[in-house]
């Protein structure tokens, strides 16, 4: 009945141009979920110089050939270098989003992995420059990271001379055409951030992400905040570092549809990652991103 009203409810101050949405700070499917929260992991920040790499200046002028960069990066002895967009968004810029996202849902993954990320191999889906990917890397495993744009892979690339991480390997790929065979194996951990809302069909890229990992998958996406097992369509157009790579339909599904999509594929449980403190960008705290650890 509660349901039923809520339904009713949310009905009703839609038809009045309103939207009702829930602020749920708590897991989904809790199986596999624990209360207390895993110890802390924070990420490999400034990101470290090998040695012998390359100068301050060719760094300069390196990261100047791209004009748009989805991330602000920051190395060792005082080097940085800010995003940039052409259609940020209230978001997107600040240096710290990255930062907080790290340690608002690495910690529940590097706990599930035995607390740590040593000798576990994973994927990095749409890895843009590559930030997620040397995370992993500097975290002891081996990645391979991939993006449909030669220019994000030329970033990638670009920052792992700097860092110099042997065991991270950048490649440009299309997601549809992701698939074992493709990319020559499966993975023990397969990260799916910031991606799915990007996509016109988001159970068929859970399915194909599914196909790809061992054990587990993080994923990290925008969500509908209706309270019904929705998915609401918009289009998108290559405006930006950011947007989906070629005009079209994208899809925004609701946590319950995320919910059921994950019920479809058959995993093997997941949860919804707990918001536990304020240090998060604001789409999370309003309800408009969340984030799932995924056993397949």
């Amino acid at each position: 009945m509660a349901k039923f009203l809520a339904r009713k409810v949310s009905r009703l101050v839609r038809t009045l141009g309103y939207e009702m949405h829930r602020i749920d700070r708590g897991a989904r499917s809790t199986p596999g979920d624990t209360a207390a929260a895993p110890p802390s992991v924070n990420p490999v920040w400034p990101l470290p110089r090998r040695g012998g790499g390359p100068p301050d200046e060719e760094i300069r002028q390196a990261f100047a050939k791209s004009e748009l960069w989805h991330y602000a990066y920051e190395f060792e002895g005082g080097l940085s270098f800010s995003a940039h967009h052409h259609h940020a968004g209230p978001h997107a810029n600040d240096p710290r989003r990255p930062l907080q996202r790290f340690r608002h849902f690495m910690p529940s993954l590097v706990q599930a992995c035995g607390g740590s990320l040593a000798g576990k191999s994973v994927l990095d889906i749409a890895c843009n420059s590559g930030f997620w990917s040397l995370q992993c890397a500097l975290l002891g495993a081996d990645v391979v990271g991939f993006d449909s744009r030669q220019e994000l892979i030329d970033q990638a690339d670009l920052l792992k001379s700097i860092v110099g991480a042997p065991n991270v390997d950048f490649r440009v790929l299309d997601f549809w055409k992701m698939s074992p065979q493709s990319l020559g194996r499966t993975f023990d951990v397969v990260l799916n951030l910031g991606i799915l809302y990007h996509l016109p069909k988001p159970l068929e890229a859970l399915e194909i992400t599914r196909s790809m990992s061992r054990q587990f998958i993080l994923l990290d996406t925008a969500v509908n905040p209706w309270l019904e097992s929705a998915v609401v369509l918009d289009w998108e157009e290559p405006r930006d570092i950011r947007s989906a790579d070629t005009a079209g339909i994208v899809a925004y599904p609701s946590r319950s549809a995320i919910g059921l999509m994950l019920r479809h594929i058959r995993a093997s449980h997941w949860f919804e990652i707990p918001i536990r403190n304020d240090d998060l960008p604001r789409d999370y705290l309003n309800g408009k991103r969340a984030s799932w650890l995924i056993s397949v």
